[in-house]
């Protein structure tokens, strides 16, 4: 087995689960891991942009560098890395049969993210349900419900496009907002928890339990940046929500 083919292969398995929402301590940790019985000595370093990884075997120096460019949210794409990881850690140099693994890695990066009707679906449970435990009513479960789905039907199409993640945030706030208008104004519904429970699907959750991590364990650099990119993306949201609710108001619509 080449020594290079192990190393492009083990940076690109952390360059997928960095780009699908894992944590850099986790893609620190699964590289090194993968790589510590194989070589003599493993060096890793990872932020949300870059994925560093140099080796020591036979005296000789190899390093690999990835340039991280894109930025998703696929759980199921992680626990497949991260059980292909574990398996490939147990192999031996002598017995090694990278090819299979490389196989692996390409079917787990062409697998697609779950059926889009129940992705739609599960965003309005999770929304009517968010609303609820933030307050809501009863009167309130269907439109959050119906809102929210049009919302994620919304943001899959731009995120088809390749939209950037400020701009889809602010029109998902303000699309989200006029439905909540809609449904708020012919009395199904307040005004407040529709809004409040359907964008829910944008919050960037993830992005800051992975920031408040990285900051735990000492990783500043990379949990400073996620932070930083969970706020742009709160700020896009409560744009979109702010400027619609402002031109309802300017309007004489009122705010019930």
């Amino acid at each position: 087995m080449n020594i290079n083919e192990l190393l492009k292969f083990v940076s690109y398995a952390g360059q997928l689960m960095l780009e699908n929402g894992g944590e850099t301590y986790r893609t620190e940790d699964t590289m090194a891991r993968m790589l510590e019985n194989k070589v003599d000595e493993v060096e890793t370093f990872v932020t949300p942009t870059g994925i560093f990884v140099s080796i020591e075997h036979d005296a000789k120096i190899y390093t690999k560098i990835n340039r991280i460019t894109k930025k998703g949210t696929d759980l199921n794409k992680i626990a497949l890395i991260n059980d292909l990881s574990r398996r490939f850690s147990r192999e031996k140099w002598d017995t090694l049969d990278i090819e299979k693994y490389i196989g692996e890695l390409r079917v787990i990066e062409e697998t697609k993210k779950f059926n889009w009707l129940f992705r739609i679906a599960a965003a309005g449970i999770a929304a009517a349900a968010s609303m609820m435990i933030l307050g809501g009513s009863y009167r309130d479960f269907v439109p959050t419900l119906i809102t929210a789905m049009i919302l994620q039907i919304f943001v899959m199409y731009l995120e088809k496009i390749e939209f950037p993640t400020f701009i889809i945030n602010s029109l998902g706030g303000g699309l989200a907002t006029l439905f909540s208008i809609l449904f708020s104004y012919y009395g199904m519904g307040s005004l407040d928890m529709i809004i409040v429970g359907s964008i829910m699907t944008l919050v960037p959750g993830v992005a800051i339990t992975n920031s408040i991590r990285d900051i735990i364990g000492g990783d500043l650099v990379s949990g400073t940046s996620r932070g930083i990119d969970a706020l742009i993306s709160a700020t896009g949201i409560a744009a979109g929500v702010g400027a619609f609710l402002k031109i309802w108001d300017t309007i004489g619509g009122g705010m019930k």
